[in-house]
């Protein structure tokens, strides 16, 4: 079956670039595209459905290079707990048998109310990765399991991994933070792992894949980077990621112990670097203003290893952290992505952040343009999972299309519809989503759930995870106390 989409504007791939076509048209057969250009084009196939999208722009399907795929608990410290970790007690962490604060229940609402906001705001592929803020070395319940379940059922390609590490982190009586290293339970994490993408490889479905995800390389010892390298390596080059220097205290306790290399030498040593690897922050690197160390060849060993890195401006920024630079590791031939590791999963307000936050760092108007950021979210995603199919409109890549409606009087007068796409719109523009040949978003309502009944189990949910928090509470404090209302609340 032929699909036609004609749109006012669609945004194109030609000669080796994005390029918008006014009054142009998508056609998909199946899962793959086979017509872009002109509406007016004599060959332009006939097709068995036409899709009109008078005011709206046709994109590539947005791809979301990391996004926090679960109920996000950062939401509790947007305008307090500097230094504070999140509440986990010792005597959780050791004992195997305690329960988690979710059920099982409460990991599959997560999970679906995940990827329905996921869809909603256009990306049509993501690579997801959850919390270990509740957990120990590894997963806890079903969630990597549920996340897919729900990507397979509401149709979005997913890339889903189960984390593993060697070092727990704890929160002890006084608030201090402890790390607890196991190297058999982060063997054992990885076992884990390595069973999720099995499980993944026997649904033989082109939208679910597996990568490996050791959560963050400071809590991982040289042997299971070189291990998870090595796995990677038996599965075909299997696309593997990691947070990596995401904190400053994460520099400074790296140089504390290895003064005269950088971090990124040593992952270079390690062979935790390649086309297949993607480092999610990459913040403070040698030459970045607070570490107060010069820079070094950092960037250049990234490029040169093809090593990817993404971007996540929102998360960072809320932190108080700033990223040195967008435009330099562009510069430095860096492959770019952006993910969303908070909430909302919202790929536009991402962009339009990471371009704000370069103009504003770089004093200048000319970086962080549209096309970058825009490139980001859409090739060099693309690029990192190894997927040249993706992040384009051309003929024989994927029919993943994401459509916005630019029409509303609040976007404004249009002149540059890519402009008021990434600095005017949001993704809850996002009226028509595509994967893989099939209408999986329609009129911004994702297809085949119930919004309003999802969201009202996703709520009871999160308010179990903030009550199961507070318990956790060494000080005994309060909700209110440990995570305060933005504005007080009136109380009579």
């Amino acid at each position: 079956m032929k699909t036609r989409i004609n749109g006012d504007w669609v945004v194109a791939w030609l000669d080796g670039k994005h390029q918008v076509i006014s009054k142009g048209a998508v056609v998909f057969e199946d899962e793959e595209i086979v017509f872009v250009g002109l509406q007016a084009d004599p060959n332009c196939p006939v097709a068995d459905k036409v899709i009109y999208a008078s005011g709206k722009i046709v994109s590539p399907g947005l791809i979301n290079l990391h996004c926090i795929a679960n109920l996000d608990l950062q939401l509790l410290k947007m305008d307090s707990g500097d230094g504070e970790a999140f509440p986990k007690p010792k005597h959780f962490v050791m004992n195997e048998m305690e329960p988690s604060i979710w059920t099982d229940q409460d990991f599959v609402n997560s999970a679906e109310f995940s990827v329905a906001t996921l869809l909603k705001s256009g990306s049509t592929s993501f690579a997801s990765v959850t919390s270990s803020a509740t957990k120990r070395w590894s997963e806890a319940g079903p969630e990597p399991y549920a996340l897919a379940e729900a990507s397979e059922k509401m149709g979005a390609r997913a890339w889903l991994a189960a984390f593993f590490q060697e070092g727990c982190s704890y929160t002890d009586t006084d608030g201090s933070v402890g790390i607890i290293w196991d190297s058999k339970k982060g063997q054992s994490a990885l076992d884990k792992s390595l069973d999720l993408i099995k499980y993944l490889k026997l649904k033989d479905n082109d939208i679910l894949t597996g990568f490996l995800f050791p959560a963050r390389t400071d809590r991982c010892s040289d042997d299971l980077l070189k291990e998870t390298m090595r796995q990677s390596k038996q599965l075909g080059g299997l696309h593997v990621r990691s947070h990596f220097s995401e904190y400053l205290t994460e520099y400074t306790e790296f140089k504390s112990r290895n003064p005269k290399r950088t971090m990124i030498e040593w992952l270079d040593e390690v062979g935790f670097l390649g086309p297949n690897v993607c480092l999610t922050h990459c913040i403070y690197i040698a030459g970045h203003s607070d570490t107060g160390e010069e820079a070094k060849n950092d960037l250049s060993i990234l490029a040169d290893s093809e090593t990817s890195v993404c971007h996540c401006p929102v998360v960072i920024a809320r932190a108080g952290a700033v990223f040195e630079s967008f435009s330099r590791y562009l510069a430095a031939g860096i492959n770019m992505g952006i993910g969303t590791d908070t909430f909302p999963p919202d790929l536009i307000e991402e962009i339009r952040l990471a371009a704000l936050l370069n103009k504003a760092l770089k004093r200048s108007r000319n970086v962080g343009t549209v096309e970058e950021v825009y490139n980001a979210i859409t090739i060099g995603g693309a690029k990192a999972l190894g997927r040249e199919d993706l992040g384009r409109l051309a003929v024989g890549c994927k029919a993943d299309i994401s459509v916005f409606d630019l029409s509303d009087l609040a976007l404004g007068a249009i002149d540059d519809p890519m402009r008021t796409l990434i600095h005017v719109a949001t993704g809850r523009d996002c009226d028509t989503v595509i994967v893989n040949g099939k209408i999986v978003v329609e009129r911004g309502l994702v297809k085949g759930i119930d919004e309003s009944e999802l969201k009202g189990r996703a709520q009871t949910s999160w308010l179990k995870y903030k009550t199961g928090m507070a318990s956790w509470d060494s000080r005994g404090r309060d909700i209110d106390s440990m995570f305060p209302p933005s504005i007080s609340n009136f109380k009579m």
